[in-house]
């Protein structure tokens, strides 16, 4: 019987040895209650010595104050095994699991109880519950990405304007900075967000792509925030994690951020401020730690005007603002871009193709309005549908845009036009005619296409549809 704190050395293997040196509290009792043995973890926990117990009756010590309940005198009772809390005079809890032990006769025989601080479980279950959360984000984020398919693609910076531009983005890449991204579509935004997440110090961490204009008004919300379960009809039985949560501690890069709704910029924002995300249906908040990337090839003040962007969400994004030009304004950028993209297919098909100096010539010429994406899908094209070594074509042969268009882009900058005004009009009154009347000649040649037209005009897409827009000419660009 063990009544004492020292262990006995001479057998490692037996019982007493097994009972001094176990993390758990072991106290035995009869089958009337009365103590048995004790280990010094009971002594430990129960802040009494063995001397103090052994012998004793539970229900005397009960009486003492010693502890408010006895788990071993529920079992007794109950002729099973019982789990329960019980609160000792210190205030302290400890769960405890008390196991009867019958004999041939189906008598008590023995009461064997096993303690331990509650406080201790509890955050053991807590730590717990943290790890198979952040077991299933991991295996979330990586169902997500391997459902987005995302490829690995490196910038090219042939160009002074690309050139500089990097300069730039190296430079805040090793930041924490919002970044917001501007450009036409096509022109490799998400494709610079990877640059700037890899150069990072998340780079190790999720990243986390979401085309605002390609989900759904109705479950965006779902996507972004996540959803506990039984939130909606045709949700997950077990409830799902938003895209911030999986994103939390990596980066999230939000393409065509302008087409997000209203609605969803509030709640962006408050995100964004406190670093709190509540699900669709849940009752409490979580925090996530994300770098935030956007993107939009909307001119974003303009929607301000218009009271479809929140302002205060366009200060909180727009910290680092960069622009990647339209493939037109880097013609460096296509040649060394053809060659890659032409690389790439000749690997992936199986051919050893070349291009022609005169299609390399159209390439210059041409407005490229789908930007590097078109240049890409035509390259892929020429590839599998030219015959020969050499792929041989005319620009107006394998764009799909009418030739009027193609043909405009041998635009003649000095080509002049008529205007009639009036000798004695003031200057600014005749400098608004002749702007008019410009805007109106230039889209008239390029059949209403606004892209060729900031082309010519070398002006930005939104300062056409500003001009657009003062000047009524959406009848005109639609012809």
């Amino acid at each position: 019987m063990i009544e004492t704190k020292s262990a006995v050395k001479s057998d490692p293997y037996s019982l007493e040895e097994v009972m001094v040196n176990s993390y758990d509290s072991i106290f035995v009792t009869d089958a009337m209650g009365n103590i048995l043995m004790v280990n010094p973890t009971s002594e430990r926990l129960l802040n009494l010595t063995a001397e103090e117990m052994v012998g004793k009756n539970l229900n005397e010590l009960i009486e003492k104050g010693y502890w408010d309940r006895s788990i071993a005198l529920e079992a007794i009772e109950k002729r099973t095994t019982v789990t329960g809390v019980l609160k000792t005079r210190d205030g302290v809890d400890l769960m405890c699991t008390s196991r009867p032990l019958f004999d041939a006769n189906g008598n008590i025989t023995m009461v064997i109880s096993n303690s331990r601080d509650r406080d201790t479980l509890v955050k053991l279950a807590q730590t717990l519950d943290k790890e198979r959360e952040l077991v299933q984000r991991y295996k979330d984020e990586v169902q997500y990405l391997r459902n987005q398919g995302l490829k690995n693609q490196d910038l090219v910076a042939e160009s002074l304007a690309m050139k500089n531009l990097l300069l730039i983005a190296n430079t805040v890449g090793p930041t924490d900075s919002s970044v917001l991204l501007y450009g036409e579509s096509g022109t490799g935004k998400e494709i610079l967000a990877k640059h700037i997440r890899s150069i990072s110090p998340r780079c190790k961490e999720a990243f986390i792509t979401v085309n605002c204009s390609a989900i759904p008004e109705n479950l965006i919300e779902a996507e972004l925030f996540g959803y506990e379960k039984g939130s909606f009809t045709g949700a997950d039985a077990k409830g799902k994690p938003g895209l911030f949560e999986l994103a939390d501690k990596g980066t999230i890069f939000l393409d065509e951020i302008g087409e997000m709704p209203l609605m969803l910029q509030a709640k962006l924002l408050r995100v964004l401020e406190n670093g709190d995300v509540r699900r669709i249906g849940g009752t409490t908040s979580r925090k996530v730690d994300f770098r935030l990337i956007c993107a939009t090839n909307r001119d974003l003040q303009i929607m301000i005007a218009n009271k479809t962007f929140r302002e205060d969400l366009f200060y909180r994004i727009n910290v680092v603002p960069l622009r990647l030009s339209p493939l037109r304004e880097r013609s460096e950028d296509i040649i060394a871009m053809s060659d890659i993209f032409l690389e790439e297919y000749n690997r992936k098909y199986g051919y050893d193709k070349v291009f022609s100096a005169e299609t390399l010539k159209g390439f210059l010429k041409y407005s490229w309005p789908g930007n590097v994406r078109e240049l890409r899908n035509l390259i892929e094209r020429l590839v599998i549908t030219s015959v020969g070594h050499v792929i041989d074509h005319q620009i107006a042969e394998i764009t799909d845009l009418p030739r009027n268009i193609v043909a405009s882009l041998n635009h003649n900058e000095n080509e002049t036009f008529g205007i009639n005004v009036s000798s004695k009009a003031p200057l600014k009154k005749i400098m608004d005619q002749v702007e008019k009347e410009y805007i109106k000649n230039v889209l008239h040649g390029c059949s209403g296409c606004v892209s060729e037209a900031a082309r010519i005009l070398r002006v930005d897409r939104s300062a056409i549809y500003r001009k657009v827009h003062v000047v009524n000419l959406r009848n005109q660009e639609s012809k």
